[in-house]
This record gives structure tokens, C-alpha cells and sequence, in this order.
């Protein structure tokens, strides 16, 4: 059975030659019924600028152990409830119009309660002939939850500390559905030394509410996902002791479990980066010219030893000098101070804005450094300040592309610089089209850092692609801020 990936909810596109797009409403639907009755559902396609032909499929839901979401093209063979749902398998829409879509449920007297999860996909039929576009391929997911007496199941199982990709300390949990119902999950952690004192909180994510911004994660009947969370203050190997918060359907299980963490593997934050942590790195402010704003920054020593602060301020690289915000700051609290062994302390800002001040973003950084008693820089750390008046806009720029084989990997690179009034964190995606007008693939494409893209300022978005050595491919690039599109450019890869 061929699998299609799950993007975005449960819409997925494809590229391929086209005039005109539909749109469908809605795109989920959940429907709480008794074994034996019936019902039906009413799902609207909308019209573009011609007449289309759509087809209507029924796939069934999966999920994969990350927490993502794939579906597989059902019929009875495979999908023993196919046969509870009836639907015209192609409907012809007419342009600027709604054209309703009937989807009838008949539920068996003998159904066993739990949910039930339905996808039908909705696709227009690829025309023959025109210009390069995109059709967009709707999943729209009916749940079906048939009422009965709830037993819900969850458990957790394989807790421990694994290291990422840099080495640092990550706690791991499974969390296994065994429930006849689909559950809403979400996880918190309490990390506790070997005397139950409590040493931080933290949240546990699945990487499909990383990737969507989430925060909780559907878990289907009888399916199993990874969570995980990086707590900062696991600073060294040892015992330790967790609890971890699930929490489910409006109810919640606490699990304990004792861990240890050795020393090998593991890439421990060294005792300097220790002797600065502070509570918040970005701050953002929507004020009006004339307006005064005072926040806090806390700040924590949890090295060994105390450690002397100094506090200055810094302006963005490249940004222009109209918008700096350094001239609106005002320090409340000491530039220089102590904070001893595993103490807190804070500083105080105000923004006083001009009352000339014009719309637009206004940006600084705060620079906390650290030092030892022989005045040996330990640790320096930057807080973001952004300062909205009025109206702004985001935008972007292209400015080159690059396609190169490096080994045996294809990597694509957009250098984008940001003509906006605001900063980004950028991400992209790369769409790759043949010379048939047909997308091979999406691609991600990651910034070179995480860091703010302030106005004027340029960074790379790099992704590995397949190889291509023939002429007439495209790429279609898409530029998101976090979740939020920006922009989509289009040209020649070759």
C-alpha cells in the first residue's frame, strides 16, 4: 500500500499543471453517534474560474511514531469500516460556486464504541493543457466517535536520557494510546534531585507538535508517540528522579520513575555558561510615540562560585541607524552588581519613545557578561528588544540561489535578505518541477542560525534535494516566518 505524507493539518499539495484551484469547506469534522444510527455530513467544494471535474477517494488515518500523520488509500480489504460511508466518487463544480458534496454514515447496531477516523480525499482531475500551477489535493478528516462506556488506557513506557545531536541531555518518553477513543495529550516534566527537591519544569513535545507550534498532540486508539524535552538545568551526570504530568480528555495521570544519567555520551553545559541564565532572550512591544515601558530581566547564577555582571546595550548588525532603539533606553537598576552562588537577581529597563517617533520597528540588544573574582570573562549572554509603532509589514527578498552536488547529496540554497519593517526567523520549503510540470518533491529548507533576521540584514536557507543533472527544472520557493508564510518565489534551478 503506498503511503502519502500528511502536511500542514490535513491538507497536501501537489504540483502539476493547471488553470484554476477549488477550495473545500470544512476541512474536519468530528460527529458523536450511538452504534445503529445514521447521519449525514455536508462538505462544500468551491469553484475557481472554470468548470472542474473532482475526484472523491476514501483513505483511512495513520500515525507514525513521531507523532505525524500519514493516510493509505482504504478500501474493504484494508479498512474493515470502508463500507459505513457512502459518497459520490466524482462531482463536477461549477465556477464561482458552492457545490455540496452529500457524505452519508450508516452505523452498524453492533459498532463497538471509540473513535473512527475517515479522510476523504478531494482532487481535481489534472487538465491536459496551460500554465504551471498548483493543485491542491484536500484530505478533509471526519471523526466519528461512537458513544459508549469510556475506559481510557494510557500508559508510558521506555523513560530515559538520551543525548541529541549535540550531546546534551534530552529525557525520552513513549506514550502508548490503548484506548478504544483517540486522546488529546499533552506532558509536563518535573525533574527532582535524589532528595525530591524539585530543580526545574519542563514541557515534553512530540516532534509533530514541535514542527506545527503546538501544544498537545492527538494520539489515535492503540498508536504509540515519542515526546521529548530538553530540561536546562540536568547539568551533570547522576541519579535523578521525574514526574511526569499526562494530561488527557480532561483528566490527568502522574508517572514517577527514577533515572541515571552516566557520564559517557553526554555533552554536559560547561560551569561557565552556568554562572549567567536568564529567564527571557526576546522581548517585543507595541508602544505609541510619547509612551514609557519598564520590564525586568531575571537573571541566575547556578555555578559554584559568585560572579560579578556588567550590562551594556549593542545595536544589530546592519541595521540602519534610524532604527536603533539604544537612544529610547533607560537603565533603572545597577550596571555593574554581584550575584552569588545559585542566587537571582534582576534588571531593570524602561523604553521612553520620542514623541516624534515615526511608524515603524525599532530594535537593540541588552548584553549581560559574567565574570570570576580575577575578572575572567565566563559567560555573556544578548537579550532581543523589538519596538512596534503603528503599521509594519514583513517582506523579503531573493537574492541568489545555489543548486550544487556535494558527495552523493543534491543541496539547495536561498539567500534571502529582509526588506521588511520587521524581524523574521525564517524557514523556507523547496518545490522541484520537471520539465512535465510536475513537482518531484517539497523539501525543507533551514536557516543557517535561529537568530532574529532584523530589516536589512541577509541569511542562508539550506536543504538537501535529490540530484539533478538535466536542464528545464524549477523550483518554487516558499518562505514562512515560524508558522507564517511570507512570500513564494519561482525560477530556472539549472
Amino acid at each position: 500500500m503506498k503511503k502519502i505524507s500528511l502536511f500542514l493539518f490535513f491538507t497536501s499539495f501537489l504540483i502539476v499543471i493547471s488553470l484554476a484551484q477549488i477550495t473545500v469547506s470544512p476541512l474536519s469534522v468530528e460527529k458523536s453517534v450511538r452504534a445503529g444510527e445514521q447521519f449525514t455530513e455536508i462538505i462544500n467544494v468551491f469553484g475557481a474560474n472554470t468548470t472542474q471535474t473532482v475526484n472523491v477517494e476514501l483513505y483511512q488515518l495513520g500515525q507514525d511514531i513521531t507523532g505525524n500523520f500519514d493516510y493509505v488509500k482504504a478500501d474493504p480489504s484494508n479498512f474493515m469500516y470502508a463500507s459505513w460511508v457512502q459518497f459520490p466518487t466524482s462531482v463536477t463544480v461549477a465556477p464561482g460556486a458552492s457545490t455540496p458534496v452529500e457524505v452519508n454514515f450508516i452505523i452498524p447496531s453492533n459498532a463497538p464504541f471509540g473513535t473512527y477516523n475517515f479522510i476523504l480525499m478531494v482532487t481535481p482531475q489534472i487538465e491536459t493543457g496551460g500554465t504551471i500551477g498548483i493543485i491542491i489535493r484536500y484530505a478533509i478528516r471526519i471523526t466519528v466517535h461512537i458513544e459508549g462506556t469510556t475506559i481510557t488506557n494510557i500508559n508510558v513506557e521506555n523513560v530515559e536520557v538520551v543525548p541529541d545531536e549535540e550531546g546534551k541531555p534530552t529525557v525520552q518518553v513513549a506514550v502508548a494510546n490503548g484506548s478504544s477513543y483517540d486522546l488529546i495529550v499533552s506532558i509536563e516534566a518535573v525533574l527532582r534531585d535524589q532528595n525530591n527537591k524539585m530543580i526545574e519544569r519542563f514541557p515534553l513535545k512530540s516532534e509533530y507538535m514541535d514542527k506545527n507550534n503546538i501544544l498537545s498532540q492527538r494520539i489515535l486508539k492503540g498508536n504509540k508517540v515519542i515526546f521529548s524535552g530538553k530540561p536546562k538545568y540536568l547539568l551533570s551526570a547522576g541519579d535523578y528522579k521525574i514526574n511526569l504530568f499526562v494530561n488527557y480528555s480532561n483528566r490527568q495521570r502522574v508517572f514517577t520513575y527514577d533515572l541515571t544519567v552516566p557520564e559517557e555520551g553526554f555533552n554536559f553545559v560547561s560551569p561557565t555558561e552556568l554562572a549567567l541564565l536568564l529567564d527571557n532572550e526576546e522581548f517585543s512591544f507595541e508602544l505609541y510615540p510619547g509612551a514609557v515601558k519598564t520590564f525586568v530581566i531575571n537573571l541566575q547564577n547556578m555555578s559554584n562560585q559568585n560572579v560579578n555582571i556588567e550590562v551594556g546595550a549593542r545595536d544589530f548588525a546592519a541595521l540602519p541607524k534610524d532604527k536603533s532603539i539604544l537612544s529610547w533606553l533607560t537603565l533603572r537598576s545597577q550596571p555593574t552588581f554581584t550575584i552569588n552562588s545559585q542566587r537571582t537577581a534582576r534588571t531593570i529597563i524602561s523604553i521612553n519613545v520620542p514623541r516624534d517617533a515615526e511608524n515603524g520597528a525599532y530594535y537593540g540588544q541588552i548584553v549581560f557578561r559574567a565574570y570570576d573574582q580575577n575578572e575572567e570573562l565566563l559567560s555573556e549572554k544578548t537579550v532581543n528588544i523589538e519596538n512596534l509603532i503603528g503599521d509594519t509589514i514583513y517582506d523579503i527578498d531573493l537574492v541568489s540561489i545555489n543548486y550544487e552536488i556535494i558527495e552523493t547529496q543534491g543541496i539547495f540554497s536561498a539567500n534571502i535578505k529582509n526588506i521588511g519593517d520587521r524581524y523574521i526567523v525564517p524557514r523556507g520549503t523547496v518545490s522541484i518541477i520537471n520539465e512535465r510540470g510536475v513537482s518531484i518533491g517539497v523539501y525543507d529548507l533551514t536557516p543557517s542560525n535561529q537568530e532574529w533576521l532584523v530589516p536589512n540584514q541577509q541569511t542562508l536557507l539550506i536543504g538537501e534535494v535529490p540530484i539533478i543533472t538535466d536542464e528545464n527544472y524549477r523550483y518554487i520557493i516558499t518562505v514562512f516566518d515560524q508558522s507564517q508564510r511570507i512570500k513564494t518565489f519561482e525560477g530556472d534551478l539549472l
